[in-house]
């Protein structure tokens, strides 16, 4: 069975780090990722850019997961955006998995702000084959 370190991701993936997402829980099904709002990830506008939230989002389910021990990809999404925040803003997710089957799972991710919904959308996976997660300890914190 495949192997995946789910600390070493959290320290170590580049594009976790190019998008300023970073981990701050994990309570049952909600993986709540952080990320603060910086110039360069602005859209003409001077707010988030709607690709970093859905960055965010498609992140945390898909993080979520592999915490619960699937390999999964992104078949479908579907996201509104409801309100806007601007630089220095801290955005983060909230999950919920609504379907875990055998070959696909669906989930359920908010992104808020200051308690504010940013954003709301839902997530189906394609499950590619269970893993065996170690470096988890860190989640219970």
């Amino acid at each position: 069975m495949e192997k995946i370190n789910l600390k070493k991701i959290f320290e170590e993936d580049e594009y976790l780090k190019r998008a300023n997402i970073k981990f701050d829980s994990l309570h049952g099904d909600n993986m709540v990722l952080k990320m603060i709002a910086e110039r360069n990830q602005l859209n003409t506008y001077g707010i988030l850019h709607g690709a970093e939230i859905f960055a965010l989002m498609d992140t945390a389910a898909g993080l979520l997961s592999i915490s619960k021990g699937k390999k999964a990809v992104t078949l479908d999404s579907s996201i509104n955006f409801i309100k806007s925040i601007g630089e220095g803003e801290e955005i983060y997710s909230n999950t919920r998995i609504v379907h875990m089957g055998k070959k696909t799972e669906v989930v359920e991710v908010e992104a808020k702000s200051k308690d504010k919904i940013i954003a709301r959308g839902s997530f189906t996976f394609f499950i590619v084959n269970d893993i065996e997660v170690v470096g988890k300890e860190f989640l219970e914190k």
